[in-house]
């Protein structure tokens, strides 16, 4: 995982709790060599007849990604050990809606917003669900959320793994995205919808009031001149009435004229009646209308407000409180501690996980039968489901298992040098706090000798987010430098948990809350020191810290210490081998812990360790010899073999008698009884030639054969130079050999058919090179 891209939260390991004048409690970090003796203890006892390989400090990486609401998150783990089902709503229009409700002005207009608001109703109500992998809910989101409070680090540690994320970034960058628009829509949607339903009323009063103020005046004149037009249309019967029934000459005509007058009102009244009802019935109908989708309306969005305040309620039972510095650009990331150990049984490896913890001091202490009291628990139930699923993803799944297990190889807490000497003295402090004995102690110092060692890898420093605090936080900067003033780079100051690094002009920062505190001060090729200091106020502070360098002598005392030390863990990792090789034979070979240490312990004495073993694997014997010959032999063998390495050069031979000679001259107080059988066994093995008699009964040392050596190819360059002939005083004088060298190359040469011999009683040895005859220049 790329830490480079979060603002990081590193929780220390492990708590205790302290109670503070007027009964407060505080949680104040355990120190890590504490825990971490502790952890490789738990590992031991729980073994049950199982090779204890490694055990791994590992983190779980933890989005924090911001809720709806205020000072609350939700956290998402990149491992995908758990998932929860939302709800995948796209964002809504209820405020374009409500906007186009406030601007209506006719019932059409309200009418059709009623419509687009149930269709947003609606739209959420068939909203598919989505499922959000590694999101944490209910229990163990709030026992992750505990977290939060617990003291934390500065930086991950140097021996640490972060778990690998097999979530990609593009889907969880898409369930991010899902997860904070739904809880944006859900937070606002109840709310919109409501302030639209209380709108829609007296919208519908106000639209249908101002249709009904519009329409008064219309109807009014409409029914004055209904009115008006019935009275005419009664006078003009009247009138025509008489006109009937008078003998008037232009009855006719007055009657034909009364008739058109009549039809042109009776049609104008029918048109009046007409308009006049169809105002009314218009009004009615869209009083009717609004009213009908209005109790729709209001019938969808029971339903769905139902609806939202029970995603509403899950979403708030994933999401939880915390208070973060969300000021920066980057997502944080808590990092929660594990322990993870690996045993071995039958070639199988079978994984335990262990949780972050709370030391429990409850006065239980080691017994005749109990050679370790744990002190340690989990401080939850919900953290201790999690370590579970990680034990089950570890015990399950391939490719993860595949990742501990390279991890192993330079994460391992029993290797790494640094986390050597945490486990060394927090096993001394366990001791004296009467939590282990002596024989697990010395135990567990067996396992960390018989495994090879590897330096620690320093990993990249990365600011860490702090959690948001009151005003007491003061900003202190530590200056490390020297007497004569020259910054120290890479110094540390320990306090407590927290753990600085001086930068290359020595300084460091970090921000305190006002209170006394003691801590360490190191850097290598410098005395250790103690630091002891006061916060009493929040004004920015600079301490300067004199680290004073190590004198020739102590630095001398401190290499022999090393050498001492790593003496020691030879012979430690040679008894651990034997032990293992009484029980197994040569299949120790295939076993990748015993392997290691065998490659460490060959490099050591002087092999070549790859071909050592392949060599073994064929010839019996070779590893046993190995483990069980003392430091002496093994000693004058490494000389032998450096003498070895120098004899090619002259031709990879050299006298028995110089050979004890020059061994003396080393140091060692040989007889010549005991070289001879350490040539002898070498021979065996195949690392030189061995011993062989010269007519004079000298004893000469093959070291290499003359192959392997430039002899036969100078002898060639003097025979070309000299006609194809030569004798034996020919090379001895002109190349400055001794007469041993010069017969082993010759008789290789006369082997393979290059020189020919002619032997002579009066004369000296001839030897022919028929191939280089005629070839002088």
């Amino acid at each position: 995982m790329d830490l480079d891209r979060y603002s990081i939260i590193v929780p220390v390991t492990a708590t205790r709790k302290l109670q503070l004048a007027g009964g407060l409690l505080m949680e104040q970090a355990v120190p890590e060599d504490y825990v971490l003796a502790a952890m490789v203890f738990r590992a031991m006892e729980r073994r049950d007849g199982r090779d204890l390989e490694f055990i791994l400090k590992s983190y779980l990486p933890v989005t924090v990604i911001p809720s709806h609401e205020s000072n609350r998150f939700f956290l998402i783990e990149l491992l995908g050990l758990t998932s929860e089902s939302i709800l995948e709503i796209k964002s809504s229009n209820l405020l374009k809606v409500k906007e186009k409700v406030e601007e209506a002005s006719s019932p059409d207009e309200l009418l059709k917003c009623i419509y687009e608001i149930r269709a947003e109703v609606k739209k959420y109500l068939e909203s598919p669900s989505t499922t959000v992998v590694g999101l944490f809910s209910g229990l163990i989101a709030r026992g992750v959320s505990r977290i939060f409070e617990r003291p934390s680090h500065q930086n991950i540690d140097d021996y640490s793994i972060v778990l690998s994320d097999i979530i990609g970034k593009s889907e969880f960058d898409r369930s991010i995205k899902v997860l904070q628009n739904t809880s944006s829509v859900l937070s606002n949607f109840e709310e919109e919808l409501v302030e639209i339903l209380d709108k829609i009323q007296p919208k519908i009063n106000s639209i249908v009031n101002a249709r009904r103020t519009e329409s008064i005046p219309v109807i009014s004149r409409l029914d004055s001149r209904v009115g008006s037009l019935k009275k005419q249309i009664d006078s003009l019967e009247s009138e025509r009435h008489k006109i009937a029934s008078s003998k008037s000459s232009d009855r006719s005509v007055r009657l034909d004229e009364i008739d058109q007058t009549l039809e042109a009102r009776r049609a104008a009244l029918e048109r009046d009646q007409q308009r006049q009802s169809e105002i009314i019935t218009s009004l009615e109908n869209a009083t009717q209308n609004l009213s009908v989708g209005q109790d729709e309306l209001l019938a969808e969005s029971t339903t769905v407000i139902k609806q939202v305040r029970n995603h509403l309620s899950a979403l708030s039972d994933m999401s939880v409180p915390a208070r973060i510095d969300e000021s920066g650009k980057r997502k944080t990331v808590i990092l929660i501690p594990f322990f993870i150990a690996g045993f071995s049984r039958k070639d199988q490896l079978q994984i335990e996980v262990y949780p972050l913890s709370h030391l429990n001091m409850n006065g239980e202490r080691v017994g005749r039968r109990r050679d370790y009291v744990d002190p340690f628990e989990s401080p939850s139930r919900a953290i201790d489901g999690l370590s579970s699923l990680i034990e089950e993803r570890a015990n399950n799944d391939v490719a993860f298992r595949k990742f501990i297990r390279d991890a192993s190889q330079d994460r391992n807490l029993l290797a790494d040098s640094k986390a050597r000497e945490n486990l060394r003295t927090g096993a001394e402090s366990l001791l004296g706090d009467a939590l282990a004995k002596r024989p697990l102690v010395d135990e567990l110092f067996t396992i960390l000798g018989s495994i090879p060692e590897i330096k620690s890898k320093r990993k990249k420093r990365r600011t860490a987010t702090p959690m948001m605090t009151d005003d007491s936080m003061c900003s202190v900067k530590f200056h490390f430098h020297d007497e004569a003033g020259n910054p120290v780079a890479r110094a540390e100051l320990e306090l407590g948990a927290l753990i600085l690094e001086s930068d290359n002009s020595g300084m460091a920062s970090v921000g305190l809350p006002r209170s006394h505190y003691e801590g360490t001060a190191r850097a290598v090729g410098y005395i250790e020191k103690t630091v002891e200091f006061s916060l009493t106020s929040t004004d920015d502070v600079v301490i300067p810290i004199t680290l004073t360098p190590l004198s020739h002598e102590e630095q001398l005392s401190l290499r022999l210490d090393e050498l001492v030390d790593r003496a020691r863990r030879l012979d430690m990792i040679r008894e651990r081998l034997w032990q293992a090789f009484e029980k197994q034979g040569t299949t120790l070979l295939g076993i990748p812990a015993y392997r290691n240490a065998l490659l460490e312990l060959l490099t050591e004495l002087g092999y070549e360790p790859e071909s050592w073993i392949a060599e073994a694997k064929q010839k019996t014997g070779m590893v046993k010899r190995l483990l069980k010959r003392d430091d002496r032999v093994d000693g004058l063998r490494r000389d032998i073999l450096r003498m070895a390495e120098d004899s090619k050069r002259f031709g990879g031979i050299m006298l028995f008698s110089e050979l004890l000679v020059r061994l003396d001259n080393l140091g060692w107080s040989s007889k010549s009884e005991e070289i001879e059988d350490i040539i002898s066994e070498m021979a065996k093995e195949g690392l030189i030639q061995g011993l062989s008699p010269l007519e004079s009964g000298t004893l000469l040392v093959e070291f290499v054969p003359v192959a392997l050596t430039n002899d036969p190819q100078l002898i060639l360059d003097l025979a070309a130079h000299n006609d194809g002939k030569l004798t034996m005083e020919d090379v001895v004088i002109r190349l400055n050999w001794t007469e041993e060298r010069v017969r082993n190359a010759l008789n290789l040469l006369i082997t393979n058919g290059v020189a020919k011999e002619q032997r002579s009683y009066s004369k000296s040895t001839q030897y022919f090179f028929p191939g280089l005859i005629g070839g002088k220049k």
